[in-house]
């Protein structure tokens, strides 16, 4: 079955929209998820929105849940089957409902395809790093600020073009894309000094 580009999510974008520390959702992805929900592109690997919806659920369900409980689970969700599933032995059993967290994960994807339609990466506009649509304002440059807690009524003073989707757009794209590499560091840190001066401590 082919998957459209827009039903597609890298692991960080999966994060992103499920609420879930990318160390949860990487362990979700290689001990748990079937093997049908993963989408392999030019070596980068996508998770279908189920697979979105299970990556959640693997982080809500209790601790104690054994993991073959859970791969059971999402093989069951993934084949189309109720969001309710049911797994049961002679020694424990075990319901999952997962029609809370469909629900959810469904909400918070159409608030993160909202925002994406706010931003572009375009070659002519600040070398290609994403720019909000319209604007030459660089969405890491308003992130950062809002992550130093400026506030965002200050940040619309000094920035009239930004708007309150652009501010939300913001935070949720940065965890959606986080940069690579390490950060540069600031352009003063090898500069001379313009001056300096010998000061002697006073004896006691």
């Amino acid at each position: 079955m082919a998957h459209a580009t827009s039903d597609l999510f890298t692991p960080a974008e999966a994060g992103a929209v499920a609420e879930v520390p990318m160390k949860a959702v990487y362990k979700t992805v290689a001990e748990r998820l079937p093997k049908a929900s993963l989408i392999q592109r030019s070596g980068q690997t996508y998770l279908t929105t189920q697979a979105v919806i299970c990556v959640r659920l693997d982080y809500e369900l209790p601790k104690d849940v054994p993991i073959k409980v859970r791969r059971f689970v999402f093989g069951k969700l993934k084949e189309g089957s109720s969001n309710r599933v049911e797994y049961g032995t002679t020694l424990f059993s075990y319901i999952v409902d997962a029609r809370l967290t469909a629900k959810t994960i469904t909400e918070r994807l159409q608030r993160y395809r909202r925002a994406m339609k706010l931003i572009v990466e375009d070659p002519e506009v600040q070398g290609g790093a994403a720019t909000f649509k319209g604007t030459r304002l660089l969405v890491h440059h308003i992130a950062g600020l809002l992550q130093q807690a400026i506030p965002e009524a200050e940040l619309r003073e000094d920035y009239p073009n930004l708007t309150q989707e652009m501010i939300e757009a913001a935070r949720i794209y940065v965890q959606a894309h986080p940069r690579r590499g390490r950060p540069r560091k600031p352009a003063w840190r090898n500069a001379k000094p313009l001056a300096s001066q010998l000061v002697r401590r006073r004896s006691a």
